[in-house]
């Protein structure tokens, strides 16, 4: 259940109107769930949608591995409303099906990619220890490099961020779509 209503365009000022419009176009077309309320402040939406757009375009790590970290970090949040946009996205960037309903499902995925393994291995130490034990940690290093590892736990900071307020604010999957988790 919501537990704050989410903005709608009638809402905004001319300028939070534009910059929704700017932040749709490559967020499924219209302005709902997180995005919906981050434009309570625009400054502050203006620069999540920047730090969010350099996930798609900026990484030196493959866009496969940061949609791996991106439904990683939805199932810890148990973040629906994310799990639902980000996963067909993993599955069209080479993460297997398998290996997406195995997150989905709480179970130890396979991967024939020592990278998707990393980032497995790294972000399961860190969710479920909040720590990371140096062989891990050296795995990880191995397969993306020192600003891999970096660029791929700012990828987890900024979707615990999103993940935090769907699941603070009620944010429920879009209609149509049920609630992957439940």
């Amino acid at each position: 259940m919501a537990r704050l209503p989410e903005l709608k365009p009638e809402d905004f000022d001319e300028a939070t109107r534009k910059l929704g419009e700017r932040i749709a176009q490559t967020r499924g077309g219209s302005i709902q769930g997180p995005w919906a309320h981050m434009l309570r402040n625009p400054e502050l939406a203006a620069r999540a949608a920047n730090y969010s757009d350099y996930f798609r375009d900026g990484l030196s790590v493959p866009r496969k591995l940061a949609l791996l970290g991106v439904i990683l970090t939805a199932r810890h949040w148990n973040a629906g409303y994310v799990w639902n946009a980000q996963s067909p996205q993993a599955k069209a960037a080479g993460i297997s099906e398998a290996a997406i309903e195995a997150i989905r499902a709480k179970q130890t995925p396979s991967f024939a990619d020592p990278a998707e393994q990393a980032v497995y291995n790294l972000f399961s130490e860190l969710y479920g220890k909040q720590s990371v034990s140096d062989a891990t940690y050296a795995a990880a290093e191995k397969a993306l490099g020192a600003t891999g590892v970096v660029e791929i736990l700012n990828v987890a900071g900024f979707y615990s961020i999103v993940a935090s307020i769907v699941v603070t604010t009620g944010v429920a999957p879009r209609p149509g779509q049920a609630n992957p988790f439940s």
